[in-house]
């Protein structure tokens, strides 16, 4: 009902669908840092040792470049305060997070490939 500060539903889905994106993304380069590892038959059970080994791996010995591991990285502090934090996730940052993620993921796809 308008003015008793509920939101139509085409609002509603919109922002999760940034929120989405912003998961998804950030998904995607967790993924990718797993498949990094596991062709180095390395292994983590958690997020914070996977991107932690990836660091020591990849990023330590200049296989990978620093800043897009940085800004990855940083993608999971959006998800988790999207999904557990009910924070909204404008467009720009959905974008930026999906941004890196596709440079991410095609940054591995060429490390792995040498």
């Amino acid at each position: 009902m308008p003015g008793d500060g509920a939101q139509a539903p085409e609002d509603l889905s919109s922002r999760s669908f940034y929120e989405s994106a912003a998961a998804d993304g950030y998904y995607a380069v967790l993924y990718a840092a797993r498949t990094a590892l596991s062709e180095e038959e390395r292994y983590a059970k958690t997020h914070g040792g996977t991107w932690d080994l990836f660091y020591r791996l990849f990023v330590g010995d200049g296989r990978f470049d620093r800043e897009l591991y940085a800004e990855a990285r940083s993608s999971e502090r959006i998800r988790l305060d999207a999904h557990y934090e009910a924070r909204e996730v404008p467009f720009e940052e959905a974008r930026r997070v999906v941004d890196a993620a596709e440079r991410f993921v095609s940054a591995v796809e060429r490390m792995v490939s040498r």
